[in-house]
């Protein structure tokens, strides 16, 4: 059996600590390992500090730690598995509970897609009411040219979706991109293609990652570039075609047999059924089955068809909610996200709201469901009584501002404040400036109390003594890291920039007490937004160095890297320079 990529040192490393006999406990941060030994006097240090692939050894606080870089989760998982020592930082990942992995998960594959979504709905919306008003034909050549553009998104959603998919299970992301494909290829020997589905790729690359690290695992290095991928695919397409698509039409032929079996015994059961659950059908992509998405798609739900306008009550329930979270917060994230949401919304593009603010959040998500039931009972109700208004609109502006209330009520959102300042820009020398994220008092690294940021090896940087507990994100950029145990942040900004924001020294063995994550790993952040609020008083008192570490990881993609002379920094100042 072939060893992982790091399964030789993590061999070596078992061995010289004393054997897993000798290992009592293990985690790990983000450069190092953290071992907990029953006798530290039985691990060779010497050996240990002059093997390849460990920079140095600490000794400290009762923990025995590698210095080993930025691998070091990935050592981590090695030793980890080999010794037969859980991870502690993995099994507290491990107590997530399913919804909370769930919400996790769908969030993190459709944020990258919310700005093409919102633009698309937007753009998808007025197609449908200039036709609806008659300003436009299906021939003539601007509806064509919208037609193209917004309808090719979601048709070939698939693939995007499987891009982003394998980016979140970490598989390969041509692979995931190529499963896209394969649902959406025109002539598939008498199987259905699944254009507009996010369902069954996401489930197909799913199972692919897990076949990936296998192959990965377990394959001779020379056979991995080619076999890897072909058996993957194979598998997973099979898997797909045999198991998930049958599972996903099996599921999609239930949901409108019940609709219209409900509907024939009493419209408004029907009504309730289907506003209230279709957020959730648009999560997992179900809708785009039911309500084929034309660009009439409007058009049908403002002359009264059931599904169609069941459909845009639903998505003008859920621009209600966005629209109260967008009056209610200050997260200047959420503003970026809830307006064009909004819009879309009101123009029957859903998904923008569901996965930018209302998934995430959660509460809004629920309360839309509630407001989406009530103006589909509204609308069948309104026309059972054959009501001299347009019940397809009275029932969706009742959707939009019930929904908007309750959510108003119910919800509560902290008033987190921005600092305006911009997040990378350019000195008249043209070199590249880093923002302070802290208020504080600036120290040279040298002189930080961990040799691990001292002594240079993970990149030059600068050190803050904070006088507040706020950190905020240095620029428009995206939280690679965020340890649950809040004292480490990675970062990476759209130019490149690798940071590494590291509070206080060994601050790590707090377990998270006293420190309060603000966003999430894998989230897109604006620059000013707060990152993380800790209490200094409480760690100082806690016997802790709250000296703040801010590092370039990736310095060697650099020609040069300089600091700020001063000797205070406030947020938004600059502090580090990159040539």
């Amino acid at each position: 059996m072939n060893m992982g990529k790091y399964d030789d040192l993590a061999k070596r490393i078992i061995e010289r600590v004393g054997g897993r006999e000798n290992i009592t406990g293990l985690t790990h941060c983000a450069t190092k390992l953290r071992f907990l030994l029953k006798d530290e006097t039985k691990a060779d240090t010497r050996g240990l500090k002059t093997m390849p692939g460990v920079i140095t050894v600490i000794q400290s606080s009762g923990q025995y730690q590698l210095v080993i870089g930025n691998h070091a989760p990935d050592v981590c998982e090695s030793v980890s598995r080999l010794a037969g020592v859980a991870d502690l930082k993995e099994a507290r990942e491990r107590e997530m509970n399913m919804p909370g992995r769930f919400v996790e998960a769908f969030s993190g594959i459709f944020t990258p897609l919310i700005g093409v979504f919102c633009a698309m709905g937007i753009l998808r919306g007025v197609q449908g009411f200039f036709l609806y008003m008659g300003l436009l034909g299906e021939t003539d050549r601007v509806y064509q040219l919208i037609q193209l553009l917004s309808d090719s998104l979601f048709y070939y959603l698939p693939v995007f979706v499987g891009a982003t998919a394998a980016r979140k299970f970490q598989v390969n992301q041509f692979t995931g991109m190529l499963i896209g494909a394969c649902l959406v290829y025109p002539f598939r020997y008498g199987i259905a293609e699944h254009p507009y589905t996010v369902l069954p790729v996401i489930l197909a690359v799913w199972a692919a990652s897990y076949m990936e690290r296998f192959l990965k695992k377990t394959l001779p290095e020379i056979l991995k570039i080619s076999l890897v991928p072909l058996i993957t695919l194979v598998f997973t397409l099979l898997l797909t075609w045999i198991v998930i698509e049958a599972l996903y039409t099996g599921l999609t032929a239930v949901i409108m047999l019940t609709i219209d079996r409900a509907y024939t015994a009493s419209p408004l059961l029907s009504a309730f059924l289907a506003g209230g659950c279709w957020p959730f059908l648009v999560i997992s992509g179900i809708h785009g089955e039911l309500v084929p998405m034309t660009p009439e798609f409007l058009t049908d739900a403002m002359t009264g068809a059931f599904l169609p306008a069941a459909a845009y009550i639903a998505s003008c329930a859920q621009a209600g909610a966005v629209f109260a979270v967008l009056l209610k917060t200050k997260d200047r994230r959420l503003h970026a996200i809830s307006i064009p949401a909004v819009i879309a919304g009101l123009f029957g593009m859903a998904e923008p709201g569901i996965y930018g603010a209302a998934l995430p959040e959660k509460k809004p998500l629920l309360i839309s469901c509630a407001g989406a039931a009530a103006g589909c009972v509204l609308f069948v109700w309104l026309g059972q009584m054959q009501a001299e208004v347009s019940a397809p609109l009275a029932a969706s502006g009742a959707a939009f501002v019930l929904t908007c209330i309750i959510t108003l009520v119910i919800c509560k959102y902290p008033k987190k404040e921005r600092l305006e300042f911009p997040a990378i820009t350019f000195s008249p020398d043209g070199k590249k400036v880093i923002h302070s994220p802290l208020n504080g008092k600036i120290v040279p690294l040298m002189e930080v109390g961990d040799e691990v940021f001292s002594s240079g090896v993970l990149g030059e940087g600068i050190a803050i003594e904070p006088y507040e507990g706020i950190v905020y994100a240095p620029a428009d950029c995206k939280v690679t890291t965020f340890f649950p145990t809040g004292h480490a942040i990675g970062l990476t900004t759209a130019e490149g920039v690798e940071l590494l924001i590291h509070i206080g020294v060994d601050t790590v063995q707090l377990n998270g007490k006293y420190f309060e994550p603000l966003v999430k790993q894998g989230e897109s952040l604006l620059e000013g937004q707060p990152m993380l609020r800790f209490d200094s008083r409480k760690i100082e008192q806690a016997g802790y160095d709250m000296t703040t570490s801010v590092i370039i990881t990736n310095t060697t993609d650099w020609k040069r890297v300089d600091s700020t002379k001063a000797q205070e920094t406030t947020v938004g100042d600059a502090l580090l320079m990159l040539v």
